[in-house]
Parts: structure tokens; C-alpha cells; sequence
């Protein structure tokens, strides 16, 4: 389970989302800043919003929910983000009565540096959920074809293409050498 506000070094996959106090101007900026993003941490306005020294920028998302128009968060939340529709469930008012601008904070982006967030007046804290990770099931295949051991295969042989082709290539590539030449003497 993801804490709100501490970060492990280990963390496995999941979001933590905030409420953000932002007017047009501000969204702008920091989608500015997220649209030049280049991985790695870095300091700037991220970083102090979030109050930690630096923070990968392309880890973070920002913008205003009347964006998601009729698909609402919870289905950007389950759909985007794997999150488990039973995660969420308990959050479900909380998560339909949030407007304006929310700002998504991804696993990973302090890269793997144990932290805890000092997230600045602007910043609210909303919620934070693991993301599901389904198990792999794999199913025997039925058909005889799919029967066996993989050592027993020997791979045919690459096909050789004919001598004869090499000994023309190089035939060809020798008078064309020539001709190169001869046009080159011939015109000095």
C-alpha cells in the first residue's frame, strides 16, 4: 500500500494524487514545463510544489479535470492508470466532488530515493492507490504441434546462394572499376 506523503525506495507501482490551487496561468506554466520534460530529476517549480529537492518532471501530470470531459477521473484512474476499481471504490465521493486542476505523481519519479513530501499550501493531498498488477496465468496450448522440447529442434541450414552468382558480382564490380578508371585516364 502507497503512503500519502512518504516515499520508499522500493515503491511498486501505483499514483498519489493532489488537488492543485492553480489558475490558468499556473496550469499553463507547469504543462510548459512538463512538455519540455526530459527524464531525470530536476529542481524548478515541481520540485517546491511538492517541497522535495528535485523531482522527475516526466513522472508527474497536471491538468484541469473539465479536460477528461464525460470520462471522469475514476475512469482515467482505472482505465489510464491500472488502478483496481475496488481501490478506489471507498473514494469514490471524494474523487467525483474534486474540480480544477489535480496534479498525478507517478512511482518512480525521485528515482528510487526514500523521501517524504512537504507538498506546499497549494498541494492537497487527495489519495493514494497501488496500481493492479494482474497475475500471469499461462495456459498449455492444446495442439500437437505445441508438444515437445525446444532442444530437440535443429534449425535448417541458412541457404547458400550459387557461386557462380559470387564469381559475376565480383566479375561485374572488377569492369565497373575499369570503366571508372578508363573514363578517368582518358579525360585528363
Amino acid at each position: 500500500m502507497l503512503e500519502m506523503l512518504y516515499i520508499r525506495s522500493d515503491e511498486p507501482r501505483g499514483v498519489r494524487l493532489f488537488s492543485l490551487a492553480a489558475d490558468r496561468a499556473e496550469l499553463d506554466r507547469l504543462q510548459a514545463i512538463l512538455a519540455e520534460a526530459e527524464p531525470g530529476l530536476a529542481e524548478g517549480r515541481l520540485a517546491d510544489l511538492l517541497g522535495v529537492k528535485a523531482v522527475d518532471a516526466t513522472r508527474v501530470e497536471v491538468f484541469d479535470l473539465a479536460d477528461l470531459d464525460d470520462f471522469g477521473l475514476m475512469n482515467y484512474l482505472i482505465k489510464a492508470n491500472g488502478l483496481p476499481e475496488e481501490a478506489l471504490e471507498p473514494d469514490r465521493a471524494a474523487l467525483d466532488a474534486l474540480s480544477g486542476v489535480v496534479m498525478i505523481l507517478y512511482p518512480n519519479a525521485f528515482h528510487r530515493q526514500e523521501l517524504t513530501l512537504s507538498p506546499a499550501p497549494a498541494l492537497t493531498p487527495v489519495g493514494a492507490w497501488d496500481e493492479d498488477i494482474p497475475e500471469i496465468e499461462f495456459t498449455p496450448l492444446r495442439s500437437e504441434a505445441a508438444q515437445g522440447q525446444l532442444d530437440d529442434f535443429v534449425a535448417a541450414p541458412a541457404p547458400q546462394l550459387p557461386r557462380w552468382l559470387w564469381w559475376g558480382a565480383s566479375a561485374l564490380l572488377i569492369v565497373a572499376v575499369l570503366a571508372v578508371l578508363a573514363a578517368f585516364l582518358g579525360g585528363s
